[in-house]
């Protein structure tokens, strides 16, 4: 019932208000804003946040009416059993459908594995450059791989980029494969497809919350916000390139038209680009900035808000 990977109320209600968990579902959590400890629990169609204090004088933990506990295991046995002030009584830990993702399949340093190693399971799609397919390494772990013909510069640049990031609102490099061919890349697999995708198919009903539209976006702007201080621009944010957990956490995904800011010898002209979202400087022969991808982060924002219609006529 202790979520380690949560740090704010907003990750901590996504998970709840699933509907694989019912009233009285709770976990605890530990805020990086506040510095404490928090129980959040689910009533209804709601989710309430509560902030466990930690006494000074004894370090023990209390909630709404003062009630001490030596431990917080202790305070979740009492609040199990009674109710006694929250807003329904403990029934559950939640059920968290996404697993952590891995820092690596390797050491820190080691990127390359071998061919043999990888066992392919099912064709999940293919691209301009190749096949993705959901696989298994060493026959446990979970994997998406990203198969190419060949090795080209963008392929290049989406390796060296994505080797440098390490955030939860961007999908997660494990390891590559470019001694053996087919080249590949291999990533965390997410099995709920795209935001696009997800989009369409609550198209005709229109019935995503409001307040959901809005966590995508928080967390979208998060991620960007963290490629900004690598000073990396994407160059092709999009629905189609936001893949969903299934627990709806976003991950900014395919890096191929990424590069650095400090970087700018790659031109417009020599690689496929997503016109509909380009800023209005590039097609005035500017470089792209940090400001190119706030514009597509505005046309992304109508995709939401329109079920997934593509931008303009």
């Amino acid at each position: 019932w202790y979520f380690e990977n949560i740090t704010n109320r907003t990750e901590a209600k996504r998970c709840l208000l699933r509907p694989e968990n019912s009233e009285g579902a709770f976990l605890v959590w530990r805020s990086t804003k506040q510095n404490c400890f928090c129980l959040s629990v689910k009533t209804g169609a709601c989710s309430r946040h509560y902030r466990i204090k930690e006494r000074e004088s004894d370090k023990s933990f209390c909630l709404v009416n003062q009630k001490s506990f030596q431990t917080l295991p202790e305070l979740v046995e009492s609040y199990s059993n009674d109710q006694d002030g929250l807003c329904a009584r403990l029934t559950h830990p939640c059920i968290m459908l996404d697993n952590p993702s891995l820092p690596s399949l390797l050491s820190e340093e080691q990127w390359e594995i071998k061919r043999s190693t990888l066992t392919k399971v099912k064709k999940l799609g293919s691209g301009q450059f190749g096949e993705v397919w959901h696989g298994l390494w060493n026959n446990m772990i979970d994997v998406a791989i990203k198969e190419f013909r060949v090795i080209s510069p963008e392929i290049q640049t989406e390796i060296k980029i994505m080797k440098e990031l390490q955030h939860k609102h961007l999908i997660r490099l494990y390891a590559v494969c470019t001694l053996d061919k087919p080249f590949c890349i291999i990533t965390e697999l997410i099995k709920n497809g795209n935001l696009k995708e997800y989009l369409i198919r609550h198209k005709e009903l229109r019935d995503i919350e409001f307040t959901l539209m809005v966590d995508f976006a928080v967390q979208i702007a998060e991620g960007m916000a963290y490629l900004e201080s690598k000073k990396i621009v994407h160059r092709d944010l999009r629905a189609d390139n936001i893949l969903l957990t299934e627990m709806l956490s976003c991950k900014i995904a395919d890096f191929g038209l990424a590069q650095f800011t400090v970087s700018q010898d790659q031109q417009v002209s020599t690689v496929k680009v997503p016109v509909k979202w380009m800023a209005p400087e590039i097609f005035r022969g500017e470089d792209y900035t940090v400001k190119s991808d706030v514009w597509s982060f505005g046309i992304l924002l109508t995709e939401m808000i329109t079920y997934g219609n593509d931008p303009y006529p």
